[in-house]
């Protein structure tokens, strides 16, 4: 191009189009000669990519080391990096992925991770397990395999969202830039518009990089590795380039909107190039299937779309149909071109062709349906056909991938495929008019005209590459000579001469005979003209029940019509075919207007009869009447499920509880309509008589029949709403949730049950649950992407036979949690209320009504939730209190779920999925129950608290509660253990408490360097009681006063000590004697709500032995109390005495030991459990000081254990807390004996 250009500007140098194209070759080349120095210093391959990816690798050394491990093979060979590095990278893939599949792939590492941990267990015992640690080698090795099919199957939905969403980014970008090239060439335009779309682009190019290095990483070979990563980079550096132009924008240039254009473009190069890289790793079969199910998705979307008439989403389900239609057949090509098998490679191409002309017509419908600014009814049936086509050739050529489904070797279609196909003469111009219609011609709003034209182009240009390919390399072969003979001979004739009428081939017969006078057969026609006429009309008087007002009302107009056309057609066949001289043109007028009513009925009974009649029809339509007896039992087998659902309802009480206007009369006569359709259909199915339109109808009235008969069983249900306004997926997923939500509150239910017959039968029925809810998401995980009528009604009715033993459990839920039930109930009803009358007058005090009553519920059940939230300190069994904790917990927020939900109807004026909201509210109160008849057995908590949390969690007020209620009364230490002790033990025991004073309980450590002579005079004698007060103050001022009252009292009592201490040397703040023996009597006065603390704690105390020891405590307490007393009113009167003043001081420490001895007495009985106190009394304080201290202590436990340092021998070291928490902390605390002694 660089020489043609400079040879041209020699010739012609006065041209300016030859020096524009000149300027324009040498950019390229520049450009082109950067791309490749940057390839060359690229550093992304620096090395060896190795032999394989990087996910791959790790799983390969893991199962190579799980086979034949051994400890010795484990240990020391990276195991635990392994591991770690695997399961990293697929968490990283399914955080990418969709959710179902994210949840597949975290499932199976965390069984990983616990297979790894109950290795390592192994490893580090000294047992000899070798055979465990096969056992677990080998369930690890198997939940590798496992993770691998799934992260497999992640990567594939991966790689078609990721396409899908560039594929129509891209399209989006480049009709826009064309557009802006097309209509404005001056310098400026306005690109803000553009913005948005250049940021998308850019975002669905780091997905697709991100999907790449995904892929790259499960690459088995350093072929398909290098592959991949070549095109990743490359992507990668293209993305860099379009980062700048997107700031660029803002100068408003058209050469911006052009070097845009050209990136575009080069980037459609790119990723076509990183398809066929990554189909290098990937299974093109697994990838198919993906992408069939991908497609009969789309198709149900597009079903959705055109029900309730709406453009945009049949618009996109339409383009992500074809798009993943392009995405297989450009898959499976790349597949074809890497046989080597040209037998294998011609018969899938027979099949691929096939594909590509069910793709292009479903795009020519496509294009049909989005002609207008609405969708066109006329053609959806055309279309909806095509598609089912379509989808089954596709399912024929996943077939072919496997060998299978190939034609004959000498079938005319292998020799077919190598010829190109001729166009029919009018297709070019009818799509060039489509295309140039004005509102067509909209880039925003119908960009799949544009995508199915350039996609009919080139899979045109491939076709012919196909071709040619084929033919020259069967030419080395056979000989060539062959390849010329003609495929078809030049002397065929057509069979058929053309019809110059639309009609149906019932109709065709009807004018056929009657042109030729045949009156036998006329009248045998003419039969089944009228038992055709009879099929829809019966259909269009049943589906007015179930379609909405403008269907209903185009149906009776159509069915009017039919009813007064069809005696007229059969009495003009008949005088036309007995009559010579009448003319066959009423006979052509009637069999024409006949024909398109049968065809205007049917597009709008299609859609209603939806899955049933397409199982039906394509059984029956493909079948020989030799297979009729194996079609009659699958029909009888299908009625006898229905009637079985039916029976399991009729036998239930749920009408009484619906208030719709089905009836059991009603039910069972929709049930005897589809039998008898049933009949009809089986018998027409076995006789050799009849023409497709008479099947096709009495599968369309079939197929409605069986829907008005569900659509009957989910009225009665009140489950009408969910069902059609879910997808099956989302249908699955909520019914789901719901099954298993009952089953936990029956589970729950049974626990307090107190019959035992009724526990029983909960269990029985939650068994029951548990077992139909399997059995409906194993048939619905077998539904095929164009399911048989077998597997289409064991997944419907189950979903029905679920739902009623959902509906049944929950009344019996709602009658043994009536308590807690019927406010919930209450409030549900006012909403329901709300929605029906939303029309009258009164509609906001309705809404105000509802309003009050839900915050009024709100408010009682947050209160009630609080309760049990401080009750939960008095149960001592920490499992039960976790668990009643965590049902606690679901219970605040399941209790605002509801609330949401029913005012989400209020505000909406729109009743959507009563089943879930039903069994929510079955739920919470199952375990409202559940905790108020466990909060209810615990003899720690006081029987105000419980009578309040029942009454918060029914919703009633505090104040509601009857003042008559029983109350329980505090329980108190019993007087008889009390006088068990004699006066001579209390004398004794404070005889041992002051001799415990004399001891050294604790000394605090020291530096060696500064108290060495402390030290050593301790063994000689005690130190003074200067030193002890001072020492008593310094502990004391470690403590944290915040929030404790108890060391806010001690450390007071301390300083006064001290103080004390400091005036026996006639220092510190006591200026005489009086001030001397008014601290004394401060110390008394600061001990007394000391012993008030330790009281309390041995009166709420539930271990006796710890109630014994508290109160003998506050015994010693009281006596030591009084003798100091006694001893300061003495001090206060005697003259200066030091020997008397130092007995004062020795004494208040004495007083101090004995505190800081019941305190930690209370310790242990808060930790053997308390039983509650009356609210708002003194007990309720100390208990709270107690209970705050116990979650102190287990914060400072779980800091201990969760310390992963392990010292030389393997304990756990200590963590950075050594001291654990106290009420108040441990001092130490000597004394001096008396001088005089």
């Amino acid at each position: 191009m660089l020489h043609t250009a400079m040879c041209t500007t020699i010739k012609h140098p006065t041209s300016e189009q030859a020096q524009e194209a000149k300027r324009y070759i040498l950019e390229k080349v520049q450009s082109t000669v950067n791309d490749i120095v940057m390839t060359l210093k690229s550093e992304c391959h620096s090395g060896s990519l190795g032999p394989c990816g990087y996910y791959t690798g790790r799983r390969n050394c893991l199962l190579q080391l799980l086979t034949g491990a051994s400890i010795s093979s484990i240990q020391g060979s990276g195991f635990d990096s392994l591991v770690r590095d695997l399961v990293f990278h697929c968490m990283v893939i399914a955080n990418s992925s969709r959710r179902e599949f994210q949840q597949r792939v975290v499932g199976h590492c965390r069984l990983i991770l616990q297979f790894w941990s109950d290795i390592q267990k192994i490893l580090k015992s000294s047992d000899d397990s070798e055979k465990s640690l096969e056992k677990f080698c080998s369930l690890l090795a198997q939940q590798i395999q496992s993770l691998d099919k799934s992260l497999q199957t992640s990567l594939l939905y991966q790689v078609l969202d990721t396409f899908l969403i560039s594929s129509s980014t891209l399209e989006e970008l480049l009709s826009e830039t064309k557009q802006i090239m097309d209509a404005d060439s001056s310098s400026n335009v306005d690109l803000n518009f553009t913005q948005p779309l250049v940021e998308d682009f850019i975002s669905s190019t780091d997905r697709i990089i991100e999907t790449g290095s995904f892929v790259s990483s499960v690459a088995v070979d350093a072929k398909s590795l290098e592959n991949v990563e070549n095109s990743r980079v490359c992507l990668s550096r293209l993305r860099d380039q379009i980062a700048p132009l997107s700031l660029e924008l803002a100068d408003n240039s058209i050469q911006t909107v052009q070097k845009l254009h050209g990136v575009c473009q080069t980037w459609e190069e790119e990723t076509s190039q990183l398809q066929d890289a990554l189909s290098d790793v990937l299974d093109v079969r697994e990838f198919t299937s993906a992408a069939i199910n991908e497609m009969v998705n789309d198709r149900r979307g597009c079903d959705a779309a055109y029900r309730e008439q709406s453009y945009k989403p049949f618009h996109e389900h339409a383009v992500n149909l074809l798009c993943h239609m392009k995405m297989v057949i450009q898959s499976v090509r790349r597949h074809l071109e890497k046989s080597d098998d040209p037998i294998y490679r011609n018969g899938l191409l027979v099949l691929l062709k096939q594909v590509q002309s069910s793709q292009n017509k479903v795009g020519e419908s496509a294009r049909d349906m989005l002609l207008g600014s609405s969708l066109n009814v006329e053609v959806y049936t055309s279309f909806s056909d095509r598609v089912s086509t379509a989808v089954q050739h596709f399912k024929v050529l996943r077939k072919g991938l496997d060998g299978q489904q190939h034609p004959h070797l000498l079938s005319p279609l292998r020799e077919g495929a190598r010829q190109p196909e001729i166009p029919l003469p009018r297709s070019p111009a009818k799509n060039n008019d489509v295309l140039n219609l004005p509102h067509v011609r909209r880039s925003s709003d119908s960009p799949v005209l544009d995508v199915i034209e350039r996609d009919s182009q080139a899979e045109h240009e491939e076709d012919l590459s196909d071709e040619e390919t084929i033919e020259a390399e069967l030419s080395r072969k056979y000989d060539r000579d062959e390849l010329k003979v003609p495929a078809v001979s030049a002397d065929s004739k057509l069979i058929h001469k053309a019809r110059e009428f639309d009609l149906l081939p019932l109709l065709y017969e009807v004018v056929t005979v009657t042109k030729g006078k045949d009156v036998t057969a006329l009248n045998q026609a003419c039969t089944g003209v009228l038992e055709l006429s009879n099929c829809y009309a019966q259909a269009a008087k049943e589906a007015s029940l179930i379609v909405d007002a403008v269907d209903r009302q185009t149906l009776e107009s159509f069915r009017a019509e039919l009813v007064s056309l069809t005696p007229l057609l059969v009495q003009t066949a008949q005088e036309t075919a007995m009559s010579s001289a009448m003319s066959t043109e009423s006979i052509y007028k009637h069999s024409t207007m006949f024909s398109d009513l049968i065809n205007n009925t049917r597009k709008v009974l299609l859609p209603v009869a939806g899955n049933w009649y397409h199982a039906v029809f394509n059984e029956l339509q493909g079948n020989l009447p030799t297979n009729a007896a194996a079609i009659s039992q699958q029909l009888n087998e299908v009625m006898a499920l229905c009637a079985d659902v039916v029976q399991l309802l009729t036998s239930s009480d749920l009408t009484s509880q619906s208030d719709s206007q089905e009836t059991f009369s009603v039910l069972h006569n929709k049930l005897n309509k589809a039998q008898n359709n049933t009949r009809y259909l089986v018998k027409f199915s076995t006789s050799m008589d009849g023409q497709p339109d008479q099947l096709e109808g009495l599968c369309l009235l079939w197929g409605l029949s069986i829907q008005i008969l569900l659509n009957s069983l989910d009225k009665i249900l009140r489950t009408t709403t969910a069902m059609s306004q879910f997808g099956p997926q989302k249908q699955l997923s909520v019914l789901s949730e719901n099954s298993l939500r009952i089953q936990e509150a029956a589970r729950l239910t049974s626990l307090n049950c107190r019959s035992a017959f009724k526990s029983k039968q909960l269990t029985e029925n939650q068994d029951e649950l548990k077992t139909l809810t399997e059995a409906y998401l194993k048939a619905a995980e077998e539904l095929d992407v164009m399911p048989n009528v077998m597997q289409l009604a064991k997944s419907e009715l189950l979903q029905r036979h679920l739902l009623i033993k959902i509906r049944v459990l929950s009344g019996h839920l709602s009658k043994a949690n009536k308590d807690y039930d019927s406010v919930l109930q209450s409030v549900a009803s006012i909403a329901y209320f709300a929605v029906e009358h939303f029309r009258e007058n009164n509609t906001e005090d309705t809404e105000q009504k509802f309003e009050k009553a839900a915050q009024t519920l709100f408010d009682n059940i947050k209160l009630a939730t609080k309760r049990v939230e401080d009750c939960l300190n008095y149960v001592r069994d920490p499992h039960a209190r976790s668990n009643l904790r965590s049902i606690n917990d679901h219970l605040s927020f399941q209790i605002s779920d509801i609330i949401s939900r029913a005012r989400l109807m209020v505000e909406t004026h729109y009743i959507c999925d009563t089943l879930s909201l039903d069994v929510q509210i079955q739920c919470w109160s199952a375990k409202a129950h559940y905790v108020a008849e466990e909060i209810r057995k615990h003899d720690g908590i006081h029987q105000e608290a419980k009578d309040q949390i029942r009454a918060g969690l029914q919703g009633r007020a505090p104040e509601e509660i009857k003042d008559g209620a029983a109350k329980v009364r505090e329980v108190e230490f019993p007087s008889d253990v009390m006088m068990s002790f004699s006066q001579k033990d209390i004398t004794r025991s404070v005889d041992a408490a002051e001799l415990s004073v004399n001891m050294v309980v604790g000394v605090r450590s020291a530096p060696e360097k500064d108290e060495d002579k402390w030290m050593d005079c301790t063994y000689k004698e005690a130190p003074s009681l200067s030193y002890t007060s001072l020492f008593l103050k310094q502990e004391s001022d470690n403590w944290d006063p915040k929030d404790n009252r108890i060391v806010q009292v001690t450390r007071e009592m301390a300083d006064t000590i001290c103080y004390m201490t400091q005036y026996l040397k006639n220092k510190g703040p006591i200026p005489n004697k009086e001030a001397f023996v008014t601290a004394a009597k401060d110390v008394i006065s600061n001990c007394q709500s000391v012993t008030q603390f330790i009281r309390v704690i041995a009166n709420h105390c539930l271990d006796k032995q710890c109630t014994v020891e508290l109160s003998l405590i506050v015994e010693q307490i009281l006596t030591i109390t009084n003798q100091l007393n006694i001893i300061s009113s003495v001090n206060a009167v005697t003259p200066g005495c030091k020997s008397s003043d130092e007995i004062l001081v020795k004494n208040s420490q004495n007083l101090l030991q004995t505190v800081l001895r019941g305190v930690h007495a209370a310790e242990t009985a808060c930790i053997t459990g308390l039983k509650q106190p009356e609210p708002n009394s003194d007990g309720a304080e100390a208990t709270a000081l107690c209970f705050q201290w116990r979650r102190k202590l287990e914060i400072h436990r779980a800091q201990q254990t969760s310390n992963p340092d392990t010292d030389d021998l393997g304990l756990r070291k200590t963590s950075s807390h050594p001291v654990a928490p106290s009420l108040a902390p441990p001092v130490s605390l000597t004394t001096t004996p008396l001088k005089h002694k």
